[in-house]
């Protein structure tokens, strides 16, 4: 039998999982939002914005381990969803205050619209599935998500007059995809090693906890936000299913990485979607399809996730109840 990991292990193995999933996390949130490399971006830039995502990553980790977020199993993708709520008003309520600029709207955009739904929904849960599915029944969604990523970089030559070459975009996309990929491949890795714990939750919970204080005494309409965390938590709280009926994380980890070659056609599809949206004369407002539906989509997944989780949590405990 394999002697088990000291505590400093524990906690480098699952810093290392945590930092994978971060990178992966800044590409969907950060890179692919903004759809190219602006002037104010740099090295230093993005290690800070991989650090700062970090600690949203590690608490959301660290809740979805406590409170057993599993990957499969009845209701996983609202559990998944309540998860990335948490992750996105962490990341748009306490490490940034943009949940308050343009209230309602920015209650859901981007927390919910983009990082719940976007990041975590489909970046951490639906992409891996995707990847684990025959290789011709991964392919199409895969281009189907090109399609998307292509199609929202395109609408910043609208949004912001900003014109990017072809060669630039298919650099970029390629390149984003590719740390995308790597980030998953860390995170499969060593996730499985070491689960998030408290004590090596504790310095992101508190730093996070910081933030709230320093912006809540600059301006105090921003302790909205950390009233929203508290939703997401409770919601996944509330919806807590038995240890015996809540799967692990998938142990498939290997098949996954041998598979993750298949995010090639990300790039080449965005690339195509990208050149034949920016060859038009004038410039296509691409992401107002994007923006109205899923602002509103956002707070319906919230809403109706709490509620089927919680259904599906009592329908469980009723069948129990009755089992001989």
């Amino acid at each position: 039998m394999s002697a088990q990991p000291s505590a400093i292990a524990r906690l480098a193995l699952s810093f290392a999982a945590t930092s994978g999933l971060a990178l992966a996390s800044v590409i969907w949130s950060e890179w692919w939002f903004w759809g190219r490399v602006r002037p104010e971006d740099s090295v230093p830039g993005f290690f800070e914005t991989l650090v700062t995502y970090g600690l949203a990553v590690q608490v959301v980790r660290f809740v979805a381990s406590r409170w057993r977020v599993a990957e499969s199993g009845t209701g996983a993708w609202q559990r998944v969803f309540l998860a990335g709520a948490l992750y996105g008003w962490l990341v748009e309520g306490v490490i940034v205050t943009t949940v308050v600029d343009d209230i309602p709207f920015t209650l859901s955009y981007t927390g919910l619209a983009w990082h719940a739904l976007f990041t975590v929904l489909l970046g951490w849960w639906w992409v891996p599935r995707l990847l684990g599915r025959p290789l011709l029944r991964s392919i199409l969604p895969l281009a189907a998500l090109g399609v998307g990523v292509g199609a929202w970089a395109s609408f910043w030559r609208f949004e912001e007059g900003t014109q990017t070459s072809l060669v630039e975009y298919a650099g970029f996309v390629a390149l984003t995809t590719a740390g995308y990929a790597a980030g998953l491949v860390i995170f499969w890795t060593f996730r499985g090693r070491a689960e998030p714990g408290l004590r090596g939750s504790a310095l992101a919970i508190l730093l996070l906890a910081a933030l709230v204080v320093l912006h809540g005494i600059e301006h105090p309409l921003t302790l909205i936000d950390p009233a929203l965390v508290g939703v997401a938590l409770a919601a996944l709280i509330h919806t807590t299913p038995p240890a015996t009926d809540a799967p692990h994380l998938s142990t498939a980890d290997a098949p996954l990485r041998r598979s993750v070659w298949r995010l090639v056609v990300v790039p080449v599809t965005a690339t195509a979607v990208f050149a034949l949206l920016t060859s038009f004369p004038q410039a296509i407002p691409t992401g107002w399809p994007f923006v109205v539906v899923t602002a509103p989509l956002g707070v319906v997944l919230f809403l109706l996730s709490w509620w089927l989780a919680r259904r599906a949590g009592r329908t469980r405990r009723r069948r129990e109840s009755v089992s001989p």
